[in-house]
Parts: structure tokens; sequence; C-alpha cells
């Protein structure tokens, strides 16, 4: 109750099929939006991530209109994603949950420093070299995770990919949840999960993981 749900989401780009057909863009953050609305949470904040100009060009659109100029032909190169923000709804107001957080020494470790983004458009690099094929920044996710939660808060990505909310959570001093079902990005978080740990990390515990984890581990974390 109270907290929040945020998500980075753009338009989904369907190229053509043939010569004799044109590409499409499917509006998915606009859909999700009415999803999240009946689903009981209250809109907070539309943050738009703005990536350098040329980093749209992959997407293959706006060239033909670069070279021709017609007319009717022109479609933006997208450079933009939203980084849409979410709130459980609540009778409660924010300042509540700061004045009843149980740890006063926590809110204040939380504070946010005067390097903080004032509007609502954030200028971030995308991931080069990426292990995951839709990673974002660590850099975008730190910044959410500051904003919109208290140090030792857990951090909750249903979508974990190769682990990037996981690494920003421990790096703002926040802990995480991850959920991921694909094998290889799994592996990949184990390896990397060191660098964001170190000696810590082998007291991560993986569920339901293939292979599995050893059991002299899970006894480890339990104390036995």
């Amino acid at each position: 109750e109270g907290r929040f749900f945020v998500i980075n989401v753009s338009p989904v780009l369907l190229r053509r099929a043939s010569r004799n057909e044109s590409s499409k863009r499917i509006a998915v953050p606009f859909d999700l939006h009415r999803v999240f609305i009946e689903e009981g949470y209250d809109f907070i904040d539309d943050i738009i991530w703005v990536k350098p100009e040329g980093a749209g060009w992959a997407t293959g659109r706006g060239r033909r209109f670069a070279a021709d100029r017609n007319p009717l032909q022109y479609k933006a190169v997208p450079v933009t994603e939203y980084v849409l923000v979410y709130r459980k709804k609540t009778d409660l107001l924010i300042d509540w949950f700061i004045r009843n957080h149980p740890d006063k020494k926590i809110v204040e470790a939380s504070k946010i420093g005067d390097n903080y983004e004032r509007t609502n458009v954030w200028r971030i690099n995308p991931v080069t070299n990426s292990k995951h094929p839709a990673a974002f920044p660590l850099e975008l996710a730190q910044k959410v995770i500051e904003y919109y939660s208290f140090k030792n808060d857990v951090v909750l990505d249903p979508f974990a990919g190769s682990g990037t909310v996981g690494a920003a959570a421990v790096s703002k001093g926040r802990r995480f949840v991850l959920f991921e079902n694909n094998q290889d990005y799994i592996e990949i978080m184990r390896n990397d999960v060191y660098s964001w740990l170190g000696t810590d990390a082998d007291e991560v515990l993986w569920i339901n993981c293939i292979p599995p984890v050893p059991l002299q581990q899970h006894l480890h974390l339990s104390g036995k």
C-alpha cells in the first residue's frame, strides 16, 4: 500500500513484412497505463528518458524520409522511452510514510543530494555491448531506486533480465528480489552478483533455478 511501481516502456516497432505493407508502431505505454489504473494504481509521473540523437537510427525509422524528403513520408527517429511511475492506491499521504518510518536514521540517510533530476526529462546514454537485448542503463535504475525507496528497502524486479536492477539496488543500499525465467540470464546474474556484493554474494538465495543451488548453501543460509 502506498509504494511505487516504476516501469520502463516504449512503443514497439513492427517492421513491414513486405514492400507492399507499412511498418507499424504499437503504443504499449498507453495500453499499460489503462491496466495499471484498473489494477488500483494512481498515476504519478511520466518521465522521458532521452538518448543521444544517433541512438535511434538503428531502428531504420526515418531513413527513407532523410533520403527523399517527400511530404507524408516523415517519421521521427525514436530517441526516447517512457519511465512511467505509479503508486499503489492508498488514503495515506506520502508524508505519513516518511513520518512513520520505524528508523529515522534510515530516513535521514536516504535523503537525496543536490545532483538530482529537476525535470521529467532525463538525458542518459543507452547501454552498449549489453548482455541483454532490452537492457537499460544502470544509472537509470539507480535514479529510480533512489527517488522512490528508502535505504534497506526491498526492490522487486519481476522481469530481471541480466540483473541491472539488482546491481543498482545494491549500489544504493537496498535489498533486492529478482524474478527471471531465462536460464541464460540467470547464469549471467550468478556470475555478476559477485561484482555487486563481493563475498556477501554467497548469502544470495537462489530459488527454483536450474541447475539447483547446492544443498549446503541452503543450510548455510538458514544458519544450520
